[in-house]
């Protein structure tokens, strides 16, 4: 727990590497509770290591902690999901928090955040499958305007 609060201070004061140390060591003292690979977790989402993030939360969901904690690590992936984009993997990983929070009241999770994500993300996935079209279109006007670029440029070439 010393590590822990170590890290904690380390993160307050935005040393974002020292946190990072400090919940390794935690880890390193006790790898069966969960709270040291949640908030190693959080510091490697801050320092923008998405992938270590999610490594660490993964493995959290797998070791001794609160309903609570668990229900924070489930929400943790889910917004991760988001933010990788991943629109199938964040309806799912809302999902399971949802029955985490229904199966386990006393978590004290957010019920109602479920599905107004889960809306959003569909409306994600609408709008990038209707926005395709539009995509398309930019790109094989903007190789049309570099031809005629290409083409007009050997034609002043041509007249001088």
């Amino acid at each position: 727990m010393e590590q822990i609060l170590k890290g904690q201070a380390s993160f307050v004061a935005r040393d974002i590497p020292g946190a990072i140390a400090a919940f390794q060591d935690a880890i390193k003292l006790d790898a069966a509770r969960m709270l040291g690979f949640y908030r190693l977790g959080e510091a490697m989402l801050e320092s923008g290591n998405m992938a270590e993030a999610e490594a660490a939360w993964t493995t959290a969901l797998g070791k001794k902690g609160t309903d609570a904690l668990q229900a924070k690590v489930l929400f943790c992936l889910a917004d991760l999901r988001e933010r990788q984009k991943n629109w199938q993997g964040a309806r799912d990983a809302w999902g399971t928090y949802g029955t985490f929070l229904t199966s386990n009241p006393k978590a004290g999770g957010y019920p109602a955040t479920v599905t107004e994500r889960q809306k959003q993300v569909d409306r994600r996935v609408k709008d990038e499958k209707d926005y395709a079209a539009v995509k398309e279109r930019i790109v094989q006007r903007e190789a049309e305007r570099q031809k005629e670029a290409e083409e007009n440029a050997k034609k002043d070439k041509l007249n001088r």
